[in-house]
């Protein structure tokens, strides 16, 4: 080998990379010890990144939609007011959402809690009374509940007590976690001002990723680079406005069933509905848990009654209204959404099935694209409607 500039300078980037290699290898237990170091540190630009790509969705809509007469009008002033109305209004739509949900929520949920410590003693008396008739009824059951040593009334009282500490809890000031929320508030603004700067110059920094690549990328790296960055960007921003969309009908169709059948608490559980419905296929079924639990106090039978309700609605909605709204969006078909939240469940839970999904489909479009290639390079293959013929002619020539 000739010791000419550049072979010394790949023999010293190879000589770098064995050492940094072995000392990995040598450090692994402090692997874990540098991950949180390093996860510490870039919390604030990494929940910034998410935080800008999950209101560029909306922004987004707002500025090429909303304000779509005006930039086709006004093409010289306009431009340089556009961005940053276009991110107040998107932060004022959001707040505006969550400050709305949580006046009707916050009343509805401290009701709610009261009436519970308010029906526990009388569900609990009325319990009581059910099994007496029971075992009277059936004398064996009676034998074997008066061998059971239950003090109702302790059991009523405690779940009272816990239920009006719940209430003032969330009533009342927390000034036990100061130095948490002061952390968390730090870091909040931090995040939330590294995204409204990735917001207000995105095409900016755009150009600068892109001539970054290209200045160390061969030409074929970086044509391929920009391409599955761009399957990313529109394949997770169709899956969170899928999941929105999907998320806000299953909740509108919960509340209207629940006011057809005249469940109780039924504002609050279709809110609830919705923020579990984000998580993908499962999220609705800790909903039900939670809606017969708050029905169950008023009425045993009408809590039976809306678990098959809900049951009924999940598997429309897991069946025919996800599959279509999200996998449709995504490029995903239902099967492999399916297999998807699965996979993601079981190997990182929640956060596994949120990313799984877009994840699984550029995998799954990037896989499509290079089985065409490889097939349309085949001769066997060359033309989709002669596959059958030269299946066949091929299997003629085998013999």
């Amino acid at each position: 080998m000739e010791f000419n500039k550049g072979n010394i300078k790949k023999l010293l980037l190879l000589i770098t990379f064995g050492v940094a290699l072995y000392w990995c290898l040598q450090n692994l237990y402090r692997v874990p010890q540098i991950a949180n170091y390093l996860g510490g540190i870039l919390t604030p630009i990494l929940l910034g990144l998410a935080l800008a790509f999950i209101l560029n969705v909306l922004m987004f809509q707002v500025e090429t939609r909303l304000f779509a007469p005006l930039n086709r009008r006004f093409t010289k002033i306009w431009p340089k007011f556009r961005r940053p109305l276009c991110i107040l209004l998107t932060f004022i739509i959001i707040l505006g959402i969550f400050t709305l949900i949580l006046l009707i929520i916050i009343p509805q949920l401290v009701n709610t809690i009261t009436n519970l410590t308010n029906n526990i003693p009388p569900f609990f008396n009325q319990l009581q009374i059910e099994i007496q008739k029971l075992s009277t009824k059936y004398p064996g059951i009676g034998e074997y509940f008066s061998s059971l040593s239950v003090n109702w009334s302790s059991i009523s009282e405690m779940l009272a007590t816990y239920g009006r500490q719940l209430a003032s809890l969330l009533v009342g000031s927390t000034v036990a976690v100061t130095a948490n929320v002061f952390k968390g508030a730090i870091t909040s603004i931090l995040s939330l001002v590294i995204a409204i700067n990735i917001l207000a110059q995105k095409e900016k920094l755009q150009s600068q990723l892109k001539r970054a690549l290209f200045a160390y990328l061969p030409i074929k790296a970086y044509t391929k680079t920009v391409k599955i960055c761009r399957l990313t960007n529109r394949t997770f921003s169709n899956f969170i406005a899928g999941q929105v969309t999907e998320a806000c009908i299953l909740g509108t169709l919960c509340f209207i069933g629940m006011c057809i059948f005249r469940f109780p608490y039924a504002l609050l559980i279709s809110v609830l509905v919705v923020f579990m419905a984000l998580i993908p296929i499962i999220g609705a079924f800790f909903s039900v848990l939670i809606g017969a639990l708050l029905i169950l106090t008023s009425s045993p039978i009408t809590a039976l009654w809306f678990i098959l309700y809900f049951v009924i609605l999940q598997q429309i909605e897991g069946n025919l209204i996800y599959p279509r709204v999200v996998g449709s969006k995504i490029g995903l078909p239902a099967l492999w959404v399916l297999v998807a939240v699965t996979i993601g469940g079981n190997a990182f839970g929640v956060i596994g099935m949120l990313i799984n999904i877009p994840l699984c489909s550029v995998l799954y479009v990037l896989l499509r694209e290079n089985v065409n290639k490889r097939l349309g390079k085949s001769t066997l293959f060359a033309k989709g409607k002669d596959k059958g013929k030269n299946i066949k002619q091929a299997t003629k020539d085998s013999k």
